[in-house]
Parts: structure tokens; sequence; C-alpha cells
């Protein structure tokens, strides 16, 4: 089965959930984003790369994503 690779940049939630972190497709959309919330600092981390590789479309992407304990966490 072919291998895909989904990219990302996140800058991490540092006080909250997973899921009140900043992510987008480019590092200037994840830095203007950041920007606009105030910068890294007492809410959010520095930006960082996020690399999932997954096989079989769009549900290989979703087993990844959300198919182990911690997987949502990407």
């Amino acid at each position: 089965m072919k291998k895909h690779t989904l990219t990302y940049w996140k800058a991490p939630s540092l006080w909250d959930h997973n899921c009140y972190s900043i992510r987008a497709k480019t590092k200037k959309e994840c830095k203007r984003l950041l920007e606009a919330e105030g910068g890294a600092g007492e809410y959010h981390g520095e930006i960082e790369k996020v690399v999932v590789e997954y096989e079989g479309g769009a549900f290989g992407l979703m087993m990844e994503l959300i198919g182990y304990e911690g997987g949502a966490d990407y």
C-alpha cells in the first residue's frame, strides 16, 4: 500500500487541552495566527512541525490520528 505524508505546523496549547493548539498548513500562516493570539508565551509554545505518515487514503489518515492511545494529540 502506498504511504502518504501530511505535514502541518502547530503552536501547542500550554495550559489547556491539545485541541486548543493553533494549527495551520504553513509555518507562515501558523506564525500569523499565533501573533494574533499574542505570540508564544503564557498560552502557546513555539511553533513546531508535525509530520504524519499514513497508508490507505482518508481512512488510513483517520486511523493514524485517532486509532491508538494518545493519537488524537497530533
